[in-house]
């Protein structure tokens, strides 16, 4: 019996990689309509701090295609309705197979409180192609920077 219960316990965690985000609240993307993947990141402050301020964004993710050029890193923030507010776009190296990278990013302006979600995905650029993607819904923002 206790062969089966770890046998199962082992088969959920495997089921289930997006236990791996290190922020509590996330969700898939299907909300919005987007079928992905759930990207695993991690990000500080969290909840926000205030515009202006700096936010570390850490993703560690194995990659089910080798990137391109137009492969990017987008973190969108979204008022609660789902327009995007604001947005910012990273660089994807080319030809990897593995994105293990830091993104220390500034907070910018117009971003929705105390009600807001970041999004954060890996998408081909102008393909409109989501490969990657997690959303986390909050409900304050911090006084602090990261």
């Amino acid at each position: 019996m206790n062969g089966n219960l770890i046998f199962g316990t082992l088969l959920l965690l495997l089921a289930m990689p997006f236990m791996l985000n290190a922020n509590d609240g996330f969700s898939d993307c299907s909300i919005v309509g987007i079928t992905a993947d759930i990207l695993d990141v991690s990000w500080q402050p969290d909840p926000l701090g205030p515009a202006g301020t700096a936010m570390q964004v850490n993703v560690s993710q194995p990659l089910n295609q080798t990137t391109t050029t137009f492969t990017k890193f987008v973190i969108s923030y979204n008022e609660p309705s789902g327009v995007i507010s604001n947005s910012i776009m990273r660089e994807i190296p080319p030809s990897i197979n593995n994105l293990a990278d830091s993104y220390s990013v500034v907070i910018p302006d117009y971003i929705p409180a105390p009600i807001y979600t970041v999004t954060f995905m890996i998408t081909e650029a102008g393909l409109g192609d989501v490969s990657y993607c997690v959303m986390f819904n909050r409900s304050t923002r911090s006084t602090r920077s990261g």
